[in-house]
Parts: C-alpha cells; structure tokens; sequence
C-alpha cells in the first residue's frame, strides 16, 4: 500500500514520545513492504539528524486559528491523494480536515489518532483551575457545543480511530465518536531492541536480587503538574531509608522548587538531580534502577517513559486505576492518587522485598515483549487493510 501520514513536526533532538511513536510507525509500515511518506505540516519545526527509511515531505501550514489549520489540512489532503492509498493523521491535530476531507471529495479512507483529550474538553491543560472571564467561559461552551453536535458528525466519517487507552478510548465515545470506528493500540516504542542491549534477560533481572542499595527513578519534565513532589513527601515518611537513593532525573521550572523542598526535608543525601541528560545517560539511570515510579500523569493516559522503563525489567510503583495501570498489568504496585502515604508504603514494601521485585521485573519485561512496535505494526497494518479493502468494495 501507498501510505502517508500527516503529523505536525519530526523533531528528533529535543520533541518527546509523539514523535518517536510516529517516526516508529512509518518505520515498522516500511518494514512490512509498504511505500510511506510522511507530511509534516509545521515544517520549519523539523530538526531531522538521522537517515530516515520512509520519504519526508514539507508543508508549512501557517495558520492563526483551530479552525483554519483544519482548513489547511484538508487542502493538504486533496493534494496528496493521488499519491495514497490510505492517510493516517494526527486525530487531535487534524480531525476535522480529515473528516471534511471524505465527507467532500476524498477517496482515499483516512484513519485517525487519538492519545490525548480534545483542546475542547474543559479539564485539559489545567484549563479547570485557571480563572476565566464570563467571555471567556461562554466561548469555551460555545466552541464545545459546536464540536460536540457538528464536529463529531464530521470527524466520524473518517475511517477507523485508533486509540492508546481503553480509558482515551471511552472518553472519546462518550463525546459521540462511532464504535465501529474505534481501536485501541498502546504507544509505539523500540522494546525489543533496548531488551536486546542488556547483556541477557537473566542478567539484568538478577540486579533485584541482593542490592546493596536500592535505586529509585523518575524522570521527566519537572513541572508542578508531574507531581515529583509527591514522591519527595512519600520519601519523607519511610522509616529506614539508609539503603535506598532517589534519581529525579529531568529540568524544568519547578526543578528548584524540588531541590529545595528536599533540602528542607533533610533528604538532600538521598537524592540526585542530574538535570536534563542525554539519551546515553538516561540509559544508564535505566540500567542502575531498581524501582521506577512515575507518580501523576492523566489517568487516561499511557506513558512512552513507562513503556521503556518496563522494557528494562524496571518494577514500577504507578497511581491506580487508568491508562499506566492497565498498561503495566502484574508489572507494576499502584498507590492511590496524589497520596504520599499511600506511595510511602508502595515504595517501602518493594524496597524491602528483593522477591517481589524479581517477580515483578520478570512480569513486565514479559509485557514490554508484547509491545514492541513491530507487533503492534502489524496490528495498525491489519486496520489499515480492513479501511482500504471495505473502502474498494464501496
């Protein structure tokens, strides 16, 4: 098959997950003998260092407006059918010029991405927290109105939604987006090959064993959001803490805030604070860890860094319920929600239990396995198939 996808930038020197997953999507479809090309559309973000197997080309949408980027989307979309048999979009980006696109002139079936909520939804980004005006209020139901009743019936003609979460799964079709549509395939990641860079899978999961000290990471953009004070508070309560050690690794705005508060908790000893650090050093912290612990994130959402974590064998301690839980399965404790005490306990039961950690390790590097991007390669391709073969038969 001809495929293209259309994302907003490859940016592969400081972007995040989203664009590896992307990147690993076009690879793994190449991989299994298609042509693809990838479309960017905010192209003069691209920061591309490395050969590429897929075609890149450029567009620069230069657009002021939600509504007029879904405009220049649609354009994009029109001009490159001649060239695919299948588009895959950016859902959250583009949703709307791809399903104006089939709804209007497109032949070519269109399948979309989902791994965050819509900019409309009024709890994304914090938007609950913040003080609005009166204006402001009325624009945002305004704008939730018109993309519940008129933009769902748009965004539904496209061809197949794929989802990371049950959890990104169901608020979507609460919103009114078709089940017939819809599929769930968790974040694309390289497990396999970071599995294969450890000495043996035997080797690696006897680290749990014996430790002289115990290792916990986390990692990520240090913002108030990520809630890595969380895991200083919870440290705070553990009684024996003479064996273990903190990595918090990531920078950030509230990276000094952190560093403070655990100066005057009195731990400073037991933590480190390496800052933001290169792909071969957060390898390393990977390797040494003997806990991951990534403590808030949106409960309907999967984690690229928790994907790798687990493809290093890492026990992870995550809050419960949601999109980690249900990705991590036997491989991970959960605590309860922005709970210090209830993380406290998380930490100290796997910190003092070299069983359940080999245990656990054992079970998520089994799981890590399953996720690799060429399997799940071959379940979008599988989706794709089924799009272009019912889109012929029409």
């Amino acid at each position: 098959m001809r495929i293209i996808l259309i994302t907003s930038k490859l940016n592969f020197v400081t972007a995040g997950g989203s664009v590896v997953d992307l990147h690993l999507k076009a690879k793994g479809l190449v991989e299994l003998g298609h042509q693809v090309t990838v479309i960017t559309a905010y192209s003069g973000a691209n920061k591309i260092n490395q050969p590429l197997p897929y075609a890149v080309k450029e567009e620069n949408v230069a657009a002021a407006s939600f509504a007029s980027v879904q405009y220049k989307v649609y354009h994009i979309l029109r001009k490159h059918e001649s060239e695919a048999d299948i588009f895959y979009i950016d859902g959250n980006n583009f949703l709307y010029g791809g399903g104006m696109f089939r709804i209007l002139v497109g032949k070519a079936p269109v399948v979309a991405f989902f791994n965050i909520k819509l900019s409309c939804w009024s709890d994304t980004q914090d938007n609950y927290k913040k003080k609005q005006t009166l204006f402001a209020k009325l624009k945002r139901r305004v704008r939730l109105l018109v993309e519940k009743y008129i933009g769902v019936k748009i965004a539904n003609r496209m061809d197949a939604f794929i989802f990371t979460t049950p959890m990104v799964e169901k608020l979507y079709l609460d919103f009114g987006f078709k089940k017939s549509n819809s599929n769930v395939i968790p974040d694309f990641v390289n497990t396999q090959e970071i599995i294969d860079k450890q000495s043996s899978a035997t080797g690696f999961l006897n680290k749990h064993q014996t430790p002289s000290e115990v290792i916990i990471f986390c990692s990520g953009r240090m913002i108030v959001e990520k809630g890595f004070d969380l895991v200083i508070k919870a440290f705070s309560l553990i009684k024996d803490k003479s064996r273990l050690r903190v990595i918090m690794s990531g920078g950030g705005p509230d990276a000094e805030r952190l560093q403070k508060l655990t100066a005057d908790l009195g731990l400073r000893q037991f933590f480190s604070f390496p800052g933001w650090v290169e792909k071969n050093q957060l390898e390393k912290f990977f390797r040494q860890a003997h806990i991951f612990i990534l403590p808030r994130w949106w409960p309907e959402y999967t984690s690229v860094l928790l994907i790798e974590a687990m493809a290093y064998s890492l026990p992870c301690i995550i809050p419960k319920g949601g999109g980690l839980e249900w990705l991590a399965e036997k491989g991970g404790l959960t605590f309860e929600a922005d709970d210090a005490v209830s993380l406290a306990q998380r930490i100290e039961e796997l910190a003092n239990d070299s069983e359940l950690r080999s245990s656990l390790a054992n079970n998520i590097l089994t799981k890590a396995k399953e996720l690799d991007y060429k399997k799940l390669t071959v379940r979008m391709e599988q989706i794709m198939r089924l799009v272009v073969s019912a889109r012929n038969k029409n």
